[in-house]
C-alpha cells in the first residue's frame, strides 16, 4: 500500500543540525518494520538544496522526468 509522505520543513534557524535528518532517518525505520522495501520520492529539478539533503540521506537517482526521481531500499 503506497505511502504519501509530504516531505520535510525544518525553519532556517534550526537547519544544518541534522534535525531532518533525524526525522527521515525514524520515518523510514518505521517504514522498514511495517514491511516496506523503498522509498520513492520526487525533487525538484531546481532546488539543488533538496537534491542535497536526500542525496546525503542515501537517497539515489532513479529517473528524471518532470522532476527527479529519488529512491531508498530500506
Amino acid at each position: 500500500m503506497p505511502i504519501l509522505f509530504r516531505g520535510v520543513k525544518i525553519d532556517i534557524k534550526y537547519q544544518n543540525k541534522g534535525i531532518g535528518s533525524h526525522i527521515i532517518e525514524e520515518v523510514t525505520e518505521q517504514l522498514k518494520l511495517c514491511g516496506y522495501l523503498k522509498v520513492r520520492l520526487g525533487v525538484d529539478k531546481g532546488n539543488p538544496q533538496s537534491f542535497a539533503f536526500w542525496t546525503k540521506n542515501q537517497f539515489k537517482v532513479v529517473a528524471e522526468k518532470e522532476y527527479i526521481i529519488m529512491e531508498k531500499k530500506l
